[in-house]
């Protein structure tokens, strides 16, 4: 195996795909990059098992085919402290690999390409197109709903689902939920996927892109999405997940209207003396009033009030205030509508204009 390429291109592939390398003393191949180069391509892999990394270049200049593993972390401490407009040049000879960069020589030890743990018998059940910033923003509205290490594994991660002409993203921790929907193509093969926290996490970096269109194929254990030059494959969370819509509002009739920044400037005040542990809130709205409470282990409490344009029935609710303040935080509506529902144990909020993302707070005991 042999290739040249320019620093400046290999340095801006190694990072964005370097983020997967751990160190490892069991499996030590997981520190290291997969290099590839067939028909004039360069591949670069790296995984954790979970999430597999692929990005691609076109060689210019003379190359050989082959491929091997060195160093992740290395190879990327080369380039950084080469000239940027320097030539990396690579040659693989008796399972060492020789780079060449201006005045410096180094030789790396390798390991076996065919050890590496690699997705390319990935077969897809579903594919469709969606815009980059529609998936993005999808994403960014519900993921911090999701659990974290619940021993309910199916809720560590985010929910894609695919119904007739609807496609959403639900999060869940048993405590909040929250769904984003929009609309794809009817003859899409229909699919209900759960992807992992860290492969969510990644995705989303990688879709901090300009707009374009992106293709996402689904598979039986994993999802592959193709983002400009990056080929991105998580595995798949087993598991039923729970039925998100028995929680959704069937009708939506009783409703109060809040300025989101009023809300939020409000809930912040009394957060600062809510309990360490529980961060609950006792809300009071009565008389065209909002007032929220709190109080805490060290018998301190906090109060503040604001007028609202409602005239209905008292409420008195206790929440948790930071599942409220995530929601408002990716809120950009100027107004938002808090639903009650007939049984009094959760509420729904959603942003004046935007129907597609909804939200519930499970309530808690007075």
């Amino acid at each position: 195996m042999k290739l040249v390429i320019k620093n400046n291109i290999l340095i801006k592939k190694l990072q964005k795909i370097n983020r997967l390398l751990i160190k490892n003393h069991s499996f030590p191949i997981l520190e290291n990059i997969l290099i590839t180069v067939k028909h004039g391509i360069l591949s670069l892999t790296t995984t954790n098992l979970e999430i597999e990394l692929i990005s691609t270049i076109k060689l210019s200049e003379e190359h050989i085919s082959g491929k091997t593993t060195i160093s992740g972390r290395k190879l990327l401490d080369i380039c950084r402290n080469s000239l940027e407009s320097s030539k990396i040049k690579m040659q693989l000879n008796k399972n060492k690999m020789h780079i060449i960069s201006d005045n410096s020589n180094y030789i790396l030890s390798t390991l076996p390409a065919d050890n590496f743990p690699s997705h390319h018998d990935f077969h897809h059940i579903s594919e469709f197109f969606i815009s980059s910033n529609i998936l993005k923003n999808m994403i960014e509205k519900t993921q911090f709903s999701m659990g974290k290490q619940d021993v309910r594994y199916y809720l560590n991660g985010l929910l894609l689902e695919k119904i007739d002409k609807s496609f959403c993203t639900v999060a869940t921790d048993g405590y909040r939920l929250g769904i984003s929907k929009t609309s794809l193509q009817e003859n899409i093969v229909p699919f209900s996927i759960v992807i992992p926290r860290k492969g969510i996490i990644e995705l989303y970096r990688l879709l901090n892109i300009q707009t374009q269109l992106i293709r996402v194929l689904v598979g039986k254990n994993n999802i592959r999405v193709y983002v400009e030059d990056i080929v991105f494959t998580a595995q798949l969370i087993e598991g039923q997940y729970p039925d998100y819509k028995s929680v959704l509002l069937k009708t939506k009739e009783h409703f109060i209207t809040f300025d989101c920044q009023l809300l939020k400037q409000s809930l912040l005040r009394a957060a600062i003396l809510s309990h360490e542990k529980f961060c609950g809130v006792e809300i009071h709205i009565r008389n065209g009033q909002f007032k929220v409470l709190s109080d805490n282990q060290e018998e301190e409490t906090a109060e503040d009030t604001f007028n609202i344009n409602y005239t209905g029935n008292e409420v008195e609710i206790s929440i948790n205030v930071y599942y409220i303040l995530e929601i408002l935080n990716t809120i950009t509506s100027k107004n938002i509508f808090l639903f009650l529902n007939h049984f009094n144990n959760s509420i729904q909020i959603e942003a004046e204009n935007d129907a597609s993302t909804s939200y519930v707070v499970m309530l808690l005991k007075r």
